[in-house]
């Protein structure tokens, strides 16, 4: 019964199951493997029959070396039937194809025995066999056309092995995009019109299959559209002339109906099939005035309309896929967009987490500070028992059997000796009864106390550096995982966006090359459209940008326009406008007249609808103030580019300060950021002088109180945040103008006085008469470095108004709408 149950358990079935599936897997795997090799077999057996003229045949060589090359010589077995397919059109043909086969593998291994062959040499390599080979069938009686003959022999084999490697990587299952450049697809078209030509003196009924080949491949390109059609049609239809299977009005013939079919590439295939055969049928009546050229024409037409409503959709699709700007090959684009777009965001989600596991572990500090101290104490008490008790004759008493009162004595010491501070401390009563070695017993305490003290400091600071390398892992997390939300949430709605954005500039009238989509979170929307015409900007600030306003619901502006020097597309970047926008300037002096500044300052718009103004003023003048305030800047910057917060950005660079020289090295920093969508402004100061906000008549003081960054490990940011008013300037001044108050004044009441009295709101105006007025208070001695940074407040004036469209939607859903709100 048990084994019964065991045979008949899940565990069985499950195992049954999964060897069902990897016997079905590997099925279809030796099916499609099998479907492969016979179908570059068939190509080269008709390859080996193909020739120019009867005088040259130059494809199955440089078909077999190309296979080779790409697939090996393992994989390259079904090219062998090359050799079969010459021997059907030629017992000498056949020869030489062998003789040229079995030469270049000889020479291949030759030559790259040690080392792996270039794919490049296979062509110059096969070109140099088939000219050998060719020219030894000559002979010894050689003439000069026969060595030209050979020479071409050779030069061709070498043009189609270059041809071939553009496209044979399709038929080996090797197909690393499905966008053919149109270089590739005239190779597809060559190799077709090769193996075209090894249909040469096959027939039926009278009627050539090369005929026959060519109809159905020219119906089958035909849903490709008219320029893969028409390029198709005249290279292959041009291709057979070389070997009498066709003349040049039937070249003209295939070229003007592969046009027309290629222009009904959507209708049905019942409406091609026969739109075919009756321009087949008109067209050779037309320049043949005979009836049985007109049979054969019509036959090998019709036949080939029947094989093409037969052939399977899948075939069509297929195609289809790899010819830009059909539906088919955009939705595989889009398959394998959202597919690298997946992979990109489970990656981006991956390395967030790394983050967040490394910020958890530097943020896991084990114990509080009452263990860390019980540590140390009893550390303490342990090197002073190995360097007292060790040679005392009471050790076995007092760390044996009483060594807990032993502990609490010497605990009990070290308590009253800390109490002491510096002051000689006796020791406890307790120690003096059971220690006989008390003097040195108490020097050793006095002595490790003093390491443990130091200790404790060092480990404090440790578990603080800790816990900010924490702060700042997690804050990269937190960048790195709003990174990873962003694209998840545009994974699903950029490319059928992209499509709306295209079908409505269509609609309007405007054709573009592309259109590619950055971003359409509102606020950040950032689109660029590369247009055809030299007249780009005219066109993308009339039209394109008002357009794109009245699709997504916000004003968009024109942010950037590249236009190629020597003429071409030109590509417009569109990105949402600002509510607000801001006009900053600045003034600087340093003390004294030196050349060198103290003092760094900088405006900076940090995208996403922020803009930051920021003074960092360095200890000290001179270049060494420079470099610190510089590097504060600096870094400030880049942090909060990256999306930083700006706490969490000053507190790194407090870090960065810290721990970058032993030195003493400080600086001030005051930064005020603007949020251009609401105008709101949040002021971060550290150790830094008061800022001002003139309103009109009135000046507003924002002030703060925390210590410049660099001196402590842990430092206390403060934000104040205020709403700002159209017309609003904000002024930033460093701590030289805020300190050169004129004898009498107050100190906090000059600044502010001073901007009230000054009458013009332009920024430049502005900071220069207020540097102007601080050193005439200074008596006209620049005491410190004086810097003032203003900013003035302005509602953004839209440039045109939006164009909505009746049969266009708006791609603002209602959750965009509500996230907006």
């Amino acid at each position: 019964m048990v084994g019964k149950r065991i045979r008949g358990g899940p565990n069985t079935s499950h195992l049954k199951a999964n060897r069902a599936a990897r016997a079905q897997a590997a099925s279809r795997w030796t099916l499609r493997a099998w479907r492969r090799a016979l179908l570059i077999g068939a190509l080269a057996f008709l390859l080996g029959r193909a020739s120019i003229d009867h005088a040259v045949a130059p494809f199955a060589l440089a078909y077999y070396a190309v296979v080779m090359a790409l697939a090996g010589e393992r994989r390259a077995w079904p090219a062998y039937a090359g050799i079969l397919g010459a021997f059907t059109a030629g017992v000498d043909g056949g020869l030489e194809l062998a003789a040229a086969i079995v030469l270049y593998k000889l020479v291949h291994r030759m030559i790259f025995r040690r080392k792996t062959a270039d794919i490049i040499w296979a062509p110059v390599l096969a070109g140099a066999v088939g000219f050998v080979v060719h020219l030894a069938t000559f002979g010894t009686s050689l003439t000069f056309a026969e060595a030209l003959l050979a020479f071409s022999q050779g030069a061709l084999v070498t043009i189609l092995a270059l041809i071939f490697l553009q496209c044979i990587h399709l038929f080996l299952g090797q197909e690393l995009t499905r966008t053919l450049r149109y270089e590739q697809v005239m190779s597809v078209v060559i190799l077709i019109a090769s193996v075209i030509m090894g249909f040469d003196g096959l027939a039926i009924h009278g009627v050539p299959l090369a005929l026959l080949a060519i109809d159905w491949i020219v119906l089958v390109l035909s849903v490709t559209g008219i320029g893969p059609a028409v390029s198709g049609a005249v290279a292959i239809s041009m291709l057979s002339l070389l070997s009498h299977q066709a003349s040049l009005m039937e070249v003209a013939v295939l070229g003007f109906i592969a046009l027309i079919c290629g222009l009904m590439r959507d209708a049905n295939r019942f409406a091609v099939a026969a739109t075919f055969v009756a321009g087949v049928g008109v067209l050779t009546l037309a320049y043949a005035h005979a009836y049985a050229p007109l049979l054969v024409q019509m036959t090998a037409a019709g036949a080939a309309s029947v094989l093409y409503l037969l052939t399977p959709r899948s075939l069509f699709a297929e195609l289809r896929s790899f010819v830009p700007g059909t539906p088919e090959h955009s939705a595989d684009e889009r398959t394998r967009a959202e597919r690298v777009h997946a992979l990109m965001t489970e990656k981006i989600h991956e390395v967030s987490q790394i983050f967040e596991e490394l910020a958890d572990t530097f943020s896991d500090v084990s114990g509080n500070d009452y263990l860390l101290m019980r540590d140390l104490v009893t550390q303490t008490i342990q090197k002073t028992r190995d360097s007292v008790c060790s040679l005392c004759p009471r050790q076995t008493l007092c760390w044996g059997r009483e060594m807990l009162q032993t502990y609490n004595a010497m605990k009990h010491t070290l308590t009253q000796i800390e109490s002491a501070n510096g002051r000689r401390a006796a020791p406890t009563p307790e120690l003096r009864d059971r220690c006989i070695r008390l003097d040195p017993m108490m020097s050793t305490l006095r002595y490790n106390l003093d390491l443990t003290h130091r200790d404790y400091k060092w480990l404090k600071k440790m578990m603080e550096e800790r816990k900010l390398v924490a702060h700042q892992l997690a804050g990269v997390a937190d960048v790195v995982r709003a990174i990873a939300k962003e694209l998840e949430m545009e994974q699903k709605t950029l490319l059928s966006d992209r499509e709306k954005i295209v079908s409505a500039l269509e609609e309007l009238g405007l054709y573009v090359d592309d259109v590619r989509i950055v971003s359409l979170e509102p606020g950040r929307v950032e689109i660029e459209v590369v247009q055809p015409s030299e007249s780009a900007h005219e066109t993308s600030a009339r039209m394109i940008a008002p357009l794109l306003s009245g699709i997504l619901g916000e004003h968009i502006t024109v942010a950037k326009l590249s236009v190629p020097p020597h003429g071409g597309p030109c590509t417009a970047t569109f990105a949402s406008a600002r509510q607000y926008q801001v006009h900053a300037a600045a003034m600087a002096i340093a003390k004294d007249g030196r050349p060198v500044s103290g003092d760094t300052h900088t405006a900076v718009d940090l995208g996403n609808g922020r803009y930051a103004l920021a003074i960092s003023d360095g200890m000290g003048n001179g270049e060494r103030a420079k470099q610190e305030s510089k590097s504060a800047i600096d870094l400030l910057k880049r942090l909060m580019k990256a999306g930083f917060d700006e706490k969490l950005a000053v507190r790194t660079i407090n870090s960065a300060l810290v721990l970058r020289s032993r030195e003493e090295m400080f600086t001030t920093l005051d930064m005020a950021v603007i949020d251009l969508f609401h105008a709101k402004c949040e002021f971060l100061k550290v150790g830094s002088a008061p800022s001002y906000i003139k309103r009109g008549q009135e000046v507003i003081k924002v002030t703060g109180n925390s210590v410049p960054i660099g001196i402590l490990e842990e430092i206390e940011v403060q934000t104040i945040e205020v709403q700002l008013l159209p017309g609003d300037v904000l002024i930033l001044v460093s701590d030289g103008i805020y300190d050169a108050a004129p004898e009498g004044a107050d100190t906090d009441d000059w600044v502010q006085a001073a901007l009230a009295q000054i009458r013009s709101t332009d920024p430049q105006a502005l900071v220069d008469e207020l540097v102007e007025m601080a050193v005439e208070a200074s008596h006209g001695k620049v005491r410190d470095d004086m810097t003032a940074v203003a900013a003035v407040i302005e509602r953004y004036q839209e440039q045109w108004a939006a164009i909505r469209l009746p049969n266009v939607p708006s791609l603002r859903s209602a959750e965009r709408k509500r996230r907006m709100a």
